[in-house]
């Protein structure tokens, strides 16, 4: 009988809503879940008879489930303090690979493997634009985003650097520091020393000692240190005037005894200026020179040999690199404005390190980018109120933060962050086409279109808000309402079937 039908086929679709409703309940805390609704309609209508106006009489047949819509609304979006975790703010999905295919989600609650990839709760990778250098492709093709966990990010040697300062019209000298890495992230405190050399005249000099660490071998009693001073070209750095090295050795009277600092006597100090000086200091502290004693001697190579039994040395030996173009001079108006050079000075150049790294490049930025001189000269006392360089040593991965656009950005121990990527975020023509995969996951379709792949901000996609996740959009004041209109709903039709059971009885009982 049809009686039994249509109320059937109501509680078979209330129990659908029952099902949607349970669900959406259940899930009020999954991240990034979005709500259900159970959408009814009628189904199709028989023709019983007609009216005097030859109207049609129909009589309908029951309902059933039209669609379960999904809320795309976002949810309310919390601070975590998780680096790893983002939220959506806006229209969009993250994109995952699903071993090739690609699944869409909004649950930004993300965790790090072992190899350092970005993965979602399930285990899918997260996609979006790599980096090279620090720059991500935004043109290029999906791939995995990678976290350089363990990685080492490598040195720049400074190519660049200015200083802030004000040389004191009424002085005669002054100096200004600033610290510059080479090519294997070793430092060095390079100074300018300026001299007055007429009126609003002044010449400089640029200098970058270099510490110079021992090779040191042992036989026996007999110690032997080589310091190596770097060589370009031929040339071999000079000693600087900061080298303070003293040795302590067997005196000839007895005893032991310990050099004084040896007066230089070259202009620069040679190696070889160096090997005879530190010989007198010896003598002068009545240590033996030569067989016997200490023998100090140096190569053409430029390797400075410090030999002798029961010997010890303290301080250190400090080279100054080869330099060209490290000198010059600086012309002021009567403003005290720097007039010449015009521009700013390049080929400032540093070779024959000792660490073995590359010959240092610089160009000195003697001007800002509005062309204003970066040093004065005025009636005020010497002062360098800031002194800036591009360079950095090496550094060791620490922590990452997800930007607004989605920019993966790590930051290392030398203070320098870096660009690792940036997430894909993806949109779809129809939402409500799209095929709930589970786990908070979507997969398109025909009904959904394609989707379309972009980055957080542009072509209508919403922000990202990183160390934040976006909490399920489930309301439970109308899930419970619609609980009650939809139990309401099953009991109304549960009383149809027993209704007409009852009519069907007595119909039975009629005819007995």
């Amino acid at each position: 009988m049809p009686s039994f039908y249509i109320p059937l086929s109501g509680l078979n679709a209330d129990s659908t809503a029952l099902n949607t409703i349970a669900n959406n309940l259940s899930n009020m805390n999954t991240t990034g879940f979005k709500g259900q609704t159970t959408n009814f309609s009628d189904l199709f209508y028989q023709q019983v008879g007609t009216t005097g106006s030859g109207d049609e009489i129909q009589a309908g047949t029951g309902v059933q489930v039209a669609s379960n819509s999904t809320d795309f609304t976002g949810g309310s979006i919390a601070s975590t303090g998780v680096s790893t975790d983002a939220a959506i703010d806006g229209t969009g999905f993250f994109v995952l690979d699903n071993s090739g295919s690609q699944l869409y989600s909004r649950d930004g609650n993300f965790q790090v493997s072992s190899n350092g990839t970005l993965e979602s709760t399930s285990g899918h990778a997260v996609m979006g634009y790599s980096a090279t250098n620090g720059v991500v492709n935004t043109s290029g093709a999906l791939s995995d985003i990678v976290v350089p966990t363990g990685q080492v990010m490598q040195p720049s040697a400074t190519t660049t650097f200015s200083m802030t300062q004000n040389l004191n019209s009424a002085g005669t000298t002054a100096s200004g520091p600033v610290t510059v890495f080479d090519s294997l992230g070793n430092s060095y405190a390079a100074t300018v020393n300026y001299t007055k050399t007429g009126n609003n005249i002044w010449s400089y000099n640029i200098t970058m000692p270099d510490k110079l660490t021992a090779t040191a071998t042992n036989v026996g009693a007999v110690s032997t240190n080589n310091y190596n001073f770097g060589a370009s070209g031929g040339t071999l750095g000079t000693v600087d005037p900061g080298t303070n090295l003293t040795i302590n050795a067997p005196a000839t009277a007895g005893g032991t005894a310990t050099t004084a600092l040896p007066t230089f006597t070259g202009s620069p100090e040679t190696v070889a200026d160096y090997v005879t000086d530190l010989n007198t200091a010896l003598g002068a502290a009545g240590i033996t020179v030569g067989a016997g004693g200490v023998t100090v001697t140096s190569n053409a190579a430029g390797v400075l040999t410090i030999s002798g039994a029961n010997i010890s040395t303290s301080g250190s030996v400090i080279q100054d690199p080869v330099g060209a173009n490290t000198t010059g001079s600086l012309t002021f108006n009567s403003s005290g404005n720097l007039v010449n050079p015009a521009g700013n000075v390049s080929g400032i150049s540093f070779a024959g390190l000792s660490d073995g790294a590359a010959t240092m490049n610089m160009t000195w930025d003697l001007f800002g980018s509005a062309g204003t001189g970066n040093i004065n000269q005025t009636a005020a006392a010497n002062s360098t109120t800031s002194a800036i360089q591009n360079g950095y040593t090496s550094g060791e991965y620490q922590s990452f933060t997800i930007g607004s656009d989605g920019t993966v950005a790590a930051t290392y121990s030398n203070g320098k962050t870096q660009d690792v990527g940036q997430l894909a975020i993806a949109t779809v023509n129809n939402q409500q086409g799209l095929v709930d995969v589970g786990s908070t996951a979507y997969e398109t379709s025909n009904a959904s279109g394609p989707a379309s792949v972009g980055v957080a901000g542009s072509g209508g996609r919403g922000t990202l808000e990183g160390s934040s996740l976006e909490a399920s959009n489930v309301n439970i004041s109308s899930e419970f309402s619609d609980l009650i209109v939809a139990q309401r709903a099953f009991e109304a039709n549960s009383k149809a079937v027993t209704t007409f059971d009852t009519v069907t009885q007595e119909t039975i009982n009629m005819i007995h």
